[in-house]
């Protein structure tokens, strides 16, 4: 390969430039992400009944659900909760199983049992789970001076509402706070007064508050489109007739109170004591960036309108932090591996270009590294991240092999292009057989199974990529340099000092 290098000379400067725009464009446009994308999918299948205790929802949703998934396929197994109410099943699958195409199997299915679940039973949501369903980042929501449903109005109906637009970003309904509702409270004495019931007063209302379409009319050239609007008012919703006894009727107000309140809260968030409301924000698929999305979520929160003045917005929780950070580790690994080896080349062989010579190695390594990741579904990731800095040494090592043999072939007396030749010959395949022996160790990890697959893998593909792209950068454009940049060293005694040394 040294050869080759210095008969096209051309040829490798220009793959070399080529190889450092693909990594340039790679690292900008590959997905940042905590860690790789687990392709274990789980179909998370919630079902609601409204009021039916656990043992009712386990024997009439749950076991029939599960009966009805096992029709599914590259299913590894089935777990399932029934709390009072609701219905959740999680359905794992073989490792490999295209995630979209497991959801749909088990909507189908899902949607296929519905007729077979007691009346009023509400149509089950089928969402896929995997690790980038877990939030990215979680925004605070706090004001002195708003109650609890104010407060989770704004977030969910003004915040949620702008930080949704950011690219990438799914938000969920917020957590915490109370959601605004009209409640009619009744007496049950009075109730009982009047020979009614609770399901009385709901039939009523909602009878009584419907937008129905009626229809067209033609009035002379003019077409009107018609509609019958009972929704009512607060006061209007206490004089509503429940019932008619004689020549009086019994109204709303008769039996208890509407008032403009909110539904019981099954959660609450506190924040120095106070209620708040959290924000989750989750990414939309593998392909997000993980740090664009956290700088965008940011970017609108400082530019928020149509909110109270008093509602007062934070990230408390921002995973961005932990990719910054490596990447932060990486660079800093990487600089202080390439100084304190150009300080020790530059010590020993007391030639600054030499020294030179070993700044490509990590750069174009790296480089190099990111162009082929980004040939395949990969992401930049922890672990991605973690391999590069594990092969951090043995980048540079390959390099200052090459470097030192050429280098006393220099002090023989050869010319810098012979002794560039030469030089890279001789130790080509030592340089490959410690390549080699480092990229073996990583083998066991094809053995891997599970969660821990698709983790360390990660780490070993771009540690031995990394090690295989520094071979050839140190093969090629380390013997290049110093055939061009090197200068002969003048010293006639080199000849007998190196033959006797030999």
């Amino acid at each position: 390969m040294a050869r080759f290098s210095l008969k096209y000379p051309y040829f490798i400067i220009v793959c070399c430039l080529i190889l450092c725009v693909m990594g340039i464009v790679s690292v900008v446009r590959l997905p940042v992400d905590l860690f790789p994308k687990i392709k274990i999918p789980v179909v998370v299948v919630a079902t609601f009944y409204n009021g039916m205790p656990p043992e009712q929802i386990e024997t009439t949703i749950t076991a029939r659900f599960e009966r009805f998934f096992t029709l599914g396929s590259n299913i590894d197994h089935i777990e399932s909760r029934s709390l009072p109410g609701v219905s959740i099943i999680k359905i794992f699958f073989q490792p490999g199983t295209d995630a979209d195409l497991a959801v749909a199997n088990i909507a189908n299915l899902a949607m296929a049992n519905l007729a077979r679940l007691p009346a009023g039973t509400l149509p089950p949501i089928v969402l896929k789970f995997d690790a980038s369903s877990l939030p990215v980042c979680l925004i605070s929501l706090k004001a002195n001076d708003l109650n609890q449903a104010a407060l989770r109005d704004a977030g969910q109906f003004n915040v949620r509402d702008q930080v949704a637009t950011v690219p990438g970003a799914s938000v969920p309904l917020p957590f915490g706070g109370k959601y605004r509702q009209i409640m009619v409270y009744v007496d049950p004495i009075k109730l009982e007064s009047y020979q009614l019931s609770a399901m009385d007063v709901v039939r009523t209302v909602n009878d009584s508050n419907l937008i129905l379409p009626v229809g067209f009319a033609y009035l002379g050239q003019t077409y009107y489109n018609l509609f019958s609007n009972a929704q009512t008012t607060l006061e209007e919703l206490n004089t509503i007739p429940i019932k008619t006894i004689g020549t009086s009727s019994a109204m709303v107000k008769d039996v208890g109170q509407a008032k403009d309140a909110a539904q019981i809260q099954t959660t609450i968030v506190l924040i120095d004591g106070k209620p708040s409301v959290y924000l989750p924000i989750l990414k939309q698929g593998g392909d997000s960036n993980t740090i664009a999305i956290v700088d965008g979520i940011k970017e609108v929160l400082s530019h928020l309108v149509d909110v109270p003045k008093e509602l007062v917005t934070k990230v408390v929780f921002d995973q961005s932090l932990f990719i910054k950070n490596s990447i932060k580790s990486l660079i800093y690994e990487g600089s202080l591996g390439l100084g304190l080896t150009a300080v020790m080349i530059l010590i020993f062989l007391s030639s600054f270009r030499a020294t030179v010579a070993t700044f490509f190695s990590i750069p174009l390594s790296v480089l190099g590294t990111f162009a082929i990741l980004a040939l395949g579904d990969n992401s930049i990731n922890a672990m991605i991240l973690g391999g590069l800095a594990l092969a951090f040494s043995r980048l540079i090592d390959n390099s200052v092999i090459v470097l030192e043999n050429i280098y006393r072939h220099l002090e023989l007396g050869e010319t810098p292009k012979v002794a560039a030749e030469k030089g890279g010959r001789e130790v080509a395949l030592p340089v490959l057989s410690a390549t080699l022996t480092a990229s073996i160790v990583f083998l066991p990890v094809v053995l891997l199974y599970g969660v821990s697959k698709y983790l360390f893998s990660a780490l070993a593909l771009s540690t031995v990529i990394a090690l295989f792209v520094s071979y050839v950068v140190a093969m090629t454009v380390v013997p290049l340099f110093c055939a061009t940049f090197l200068k002969p060293r003048n010293n006639p005694d080199s000849n007998a000092r190196g033959s006797h040394s030999l």
